[in-house]
């Protein structure tokens, strides 16, 4: 019954939102990423848009899936290759500079390797050790005194 849930237009609807969400990372990631401090050259802007790629991938995947993450992933790939591409007047965002390749190539390998993290991160599943510690515990149904306090697997 979950998966026929999981399958229809909400998952659409949640992927769609995901290459929104894609499309505006991309974008301002792209604007943003080559802000440096100037006292000392440390290159803030590329590390904030990487974590930025990150965070929001972590965010697709969790809340639908590899259709969310997907739908991210190709809406921040729309979006960093149109801005990456040569504007009307001659310029560009993304030159062929070391951050411009740490940009375009980074995110594309920060999105892959949120396709890879363990699907246990993502699950609602509780985690192994928990849920031994768990088994062990007494059920109570809390209904009356007499109630049995049962054990759970074991069957009288």
């Amino acid at each position: 019954m979950d998966t026929v849930k999981r399958t229809g237009a909400r998952t659409i609807g949640r992927a769609l939102l995901c290459a929104v969400l894609g499309l505006v990372v991309g974008a301002v990631g792209t604007v943003m990423h080559r802000v440096v401090v100037t006292d000392h050259l440390l290159p803030a802007g590329i590390v904030v848009a990487l974590l930025a790629v990150l965070t929001g991938g972590v965010l697709a995947r969790a809340w639908t899936g590899y259709a969310g993450l997907a739908g991210y992933a190709l809406g921040w790939v729309v979006a960093v290759q149109v801005l990456a591409s040569q504007g009307p007047g001659g310029d560009l965002l993304v030159p062929n500079q070391t951050v411009g390749l740490v940009w375009v190539y980074g995110g594309m390998a920060v999105v892959a390797i949120t396709a890879f993290l363990p699907w246990s991160w993502f699950s609602d599943q509780p985690v192994r050790g928990r849920s031994a510690a768990v088994a062990h515990e007494p059920t109570d149904t809390g209904s009356s005194r007499r109630t049995p306090v049962r054990r759970p697997g074991a069957d009288a």
